[in-house]
């Protein structure tokens, strides 16, 4: 029962950091500026693909993976780069000025910010997880994300105990943060992926 155990948690561990390292390595064939979008998708799509099946996930595949989702991944992460630059500047701007109307403000900015970075993380899902047009998917994208206050809170809180740990522990950064939050967006998710599922069953 232990020695099982213990095998089910050093592949998990294996997965975590092999799918992180697929992702430096994909992001630097990028040159980082147009390889860091497509390499997450990249992580994403394998996980979902695959799970912790750890002989499944080959660097053949990743790669093709990569170039297939290039554009694509380019277009959703700088979207999402753009959305957050965009708040964070006004948020600069809006932190400067006193009183309560601002401080209102101000945290209307910051749910937003959060609420772009859990919109992104169901794009990167979902566009794994089914075949849809890119204007379908910022829709479902979305609608998922308001749909579920709690599970947006699970990605939220999830995101910010990894980068955390990250900060404490710089050598994940190389070994494992951003694979950990795509498997962690990817578990937060499964229960609003199977009510899509069904809803789909329902209008096939």
């Amino acid at each position: 029962m232990v020695g099982k155990a213990l095998e089910t948690l050093f592949i998990k561990i294996w997965v975590i950091i092999k799918l992180n390292l697929f992702f430096w390595l994909f992001s630097c064939c990028g040159l980082l500026v147009a390889g860091i979008g497509p390499a997450l998708k990249t992580v994403n799509e394998l996980f979902v693909s695959h799970e912790f099946e750890y002989k499944d996930s080959t660097l053949k595949e990743g790669w093709d993976c990569f170039k297939r989702n290039f554009i694509r991944g380019n277009v959703l992460f700088y979207g999402a780069v753009l959305l957050l630059v965009t708040l964070a500047y006004n948020l600069f701007l809006s932190v400067q000025i006193q009183g309560l109307a601002f401080l209102m403000i101000d945290f209307l900015l910051v749910y937003a910010m959060v609420y772009a970075v859990v919109t992104f993380q169901y794009t990167l899902l979902l566009d794994s997880y089914y075949e849809i047009g890119l204007k379908n998917l910022l829709k479902l994208a979305f609608i998922s994300t308001l749909s579920n206050f709690t599970n947006l809170l699970k990605i939220a809180l999830g995101l910010c105990l990894i980068l955390f740990i990250t900060w404490k522990f710089k050598g994940l950064i190389l070994f494992g943060t951003f694979s950990m939050i795509q498997i962690w967006s990817f578990t937060a998710t499964k229960s609003w992926r199977q009510t899509i599922d069904q809803r789909l069953e329902l209008h096939a």
